[in-house]
């Protein structure tokens, strides 16, 4: 197997698992869709608050990531295009999260550092079935945009899996544990977005703080 394999079948499953959401989304009543997003805010909610906990993070580096990832995503306007492809906020909601979901979490790093320095892609394709089996539960309730995120983990996995193949374990435990610290302060944010809070901030004009997390 190549570096990256198991990022190409994380995003292959997550198209085709949103694809299967989105159709069987017509036998799930409105009541239902509410319900099941808010449950998705409360977990999501949790896991960030996990994330900032059992991480020892540079409380002034996630500050400044987030602070430059914010300039950058401002300037960008990636918010503003994402919901001009997907004709609307929704869109960007779902995108944003289901991103999020994707991407935050240890054993997206670890997967990827193991395919990348020793070739093993045991541990990522084990997290490839699990978000395609979520990205239907969550298509089904939030939409389109969740289809969208396979690109945002091709590109953020991507680099994650390059970068080890090519330079080693380049990301150290405190690299690590500030990209978890980022990652989670945003599932925090996309929590209270999907309860319909925090509705001004752009939230994923933020993302590229995740990327510039990994390298700072």
């Amino acid at each position: 197997m190549f570096p990256g394999f198991g990022t190409l079948v994380n995003f292959f499953l997550i198209l085709v698992g949103s694809y299967l959401g989105l159709k069987g989304s017509s036998f799930l009543s409105p009541k239902i869709q509410k319900g099941v997003v808010h449950s998705i805010g409360l977990f999501t909610l949790l896991l960030g608050v996990r994330l900032i906990v059992e991480n020892r993070v540079e409380t002034l580096k996630v500050f400044f990531l987030l602070l430059m990832g914010g300039i950058i995503g401002y300037l960008i306007d990636i918010e503003g295009r994402l919901e001009r492809i997907g004709k609307g906020g929704s869109f960007t909601e779902a995108f944003v999260s289901s991103s999020l979901l994707f991407t935050v979490g240890p054993m997206t790093l670890m997967g990827c550092i193991l395919e990348g320095t020793k070739g093993d892609s045991s541990l990522i394709l084990s997290k490839a079935t699990m978000d395609g089996i979520s990205s239907a539960i969550l298509a089904s309730s939030l939409g389109k945009g969740v289809m969208a995120s396979a690109f945002f983990v091709l590109l953020f996995q991507g680099s994650i899996t390059l970068g080890a193949y090519f330079w080693g374990e380049f990301l150290s435990e405190q690299a690590m544990a500030n990209s978890f610290g980022v990652g989670g302060a945003m599932m925090v944010l996309i929590a209270l977005k999907l309860w319909g809070l925090a509705k001004e901030v752009k939230t994923a004009n933020l993302l590229p703080a995740l990327i510039l997390s990994l390298f700072f």
